[in-house]
């Protein structure tokens, strides 16, 4: 079973589709809603689609991706969890085509967005499938903090190339080509502009800053990352 991890704020209008998307693929997965408090329409759209609901006490703050995704992952139980989205669509196979990659020592496998081209060349994933015990044994995040997936340092960017370029250095990181993903973004043209898309990119430049002084560390014994085509 794998657990859809969906941090939210402020969209509601995109929780049933986004529910009807991932039950149209076929997956064997669980969707979770993260909610912010108080965020009543969203919490209210989430709720109606019958799946699990969090609703978190903290504001929409610093970190709140992050957070959220942390905070998912010590709510379930799946044996993986997928670093969802409420903007992304879901193609058939795109879980068993992911899981499948799962082999030898790959715990990360990041799935094609169509979007992106660092991610399309399998440079990293912006929504990844991850395996619970690597979490729970490692962690994804170069603190190596056994149960955090994703480093809450940031405001938002950076939280998936840290936890793909980490993975990497544990040559634990695939990328799954056929495993399609799209996400819906107003950097692609594909979704319009909003608070919610607005606040995700307010800290980019100090997020960047703050990848890049992090990342030396891990950078100086990266191995060859492991690519599927």
């Amino acid at each position: 079973m794998i657990d859809v991890l969906v941090p939210v704020l402020g969209r509601p209008e995109n929780a049933k589709p986004l529910f009807d998307s991932l039950s149209a693929s076929g997956a064997d997965a669980k969707l979770t809603f993260v909610c912010t408090g108080g965020d009543k329409p969203q919490i209210r759209a989430c709720e109606e689609t019958g799946v699990n609901v969090i609703v978190v006490k903290w504001p929409a703050g610093h970190g709140d991706f992050a957070r959220k995704i942390n905070e998912g992952f010590r709510q379930t139980d799946g044996d993986y969890l997928f670093m969802g989205a409420d903007d992304i669509e879901f193609a058939a196979k795109w879980d068993t085509i992911a899981l499948n990659m799962m082999r030898g020592r790959v715990r990360v496998v990041a799935t094609n967005d169509k979007a992106n081209r660092q991610v399309m060349r399998g440079e990293f994933g912006t929504h990844c499938l991850i395996s619970r015990d690597y979490i729970n044994t490692q962690g994804g995040t170069y603190s190596q903090e056994p149960g955090v997936v994703l480093y809450e340092g940031y405001d938002h960017n950076f939280v998936d190339r840290e936890l793909c370029d980490v993975a990497k250095s544990r040559r634990a990181f695939a990328f799954a080509n056929r495993s399609i993903v799209r996400h819906r973004h107003p950097l692609w043209r594909t979704a319009e502009w909003g608070p919610t898309y607005r606040k995700a990119l307010a800290e980019f430049s100090a997020d960047q800053r703050l990848f890049a002084e992090r990342s030396r560390a891990w950078k100086r014994n990266r191995n060859r990352d492991i690519v599927a085509r």
